[in-house]
């Protein structure tokens, strides 16, 4: 969404809009700490329940939630997070980017292996900077650097999406076109 020039015409038409580049490499091959009031961890199935205030810190990547069930691979890496409850967040420094992606919905379901994702369900916000999206269900796919965001059938309720041009950016467009060059 959001270091990248916004064309509307591809907003009305897909719902989606480009994000940044991915989250970190650095963040994959960090320790993950987890901290919660209650823990319940399966090492045969690689499946652990975390419940009350859980926070989960890997790297720059930040998850918190009133429940919060981890997977894990046999390597012991992350595989699949699920955080719910009205506390469920999530924050990520994308690679190359100095502005935190930030997200926030009562169902949250992060898929760092490829192809990557992050779904937002139930009141769900995706911010990075001033750049926001609002809807019932948002999914952010890191693979392929997109948001798409819908809201539920039959409702009255309908997506939202403000963002800021970056300064300079319409300039650069203009020369651009003045000498030639596409983008």
């Amino acid at each position: 969404m959001f270091r990248r020039p916004i064309r509307p015409l591809c907003i009305l038409l897909l719902g989606a809009s480009a994000l940044p580049a991915l989250a970190l490499d650095s963040d994959r091959t960090q320790p993950v700490e987890l901290s919660a009031e209650r823990a319940e961890m399966n090492n045969t199935t690689g499946v652990s329940v975390y419940t009350g205030d859980v926070v989960l810190n890997q790297g720059t990547m930040r998850i918190t939630a009133d429940k919060m069930t981890v997977h894990t691979t046999a390597a012991g890496d992350l595989a699949r997070v699920i955080a719910e409850g009205k506390n469920a967040t999530f924050r990520q420094l994308p690679e190359g980017q100095q502005e935190y992606v930030h997200a926030r919905a009562t169902y949250m379901e992060y898929q760092p292996q490829a192809p990557g994702h992050i779904l937002l369900q139930g009141s769900a916000v995706l911010t990075q900077g001033k750049n926001e999206f609002k809807g019932e269900a948002i999914r952010y796919d890191m693979q392929q650097d997109t948001v798409s965001a819908q809201s539920p059938k039959n409702s009255d309720k309908r997506i939202r999406i403000t963002f800021f041009p970056e300064k300079g950016s319409t300039e650069a467009s203009e020369q651009k076109k003045k000498s030639g060059a596409t983008e």
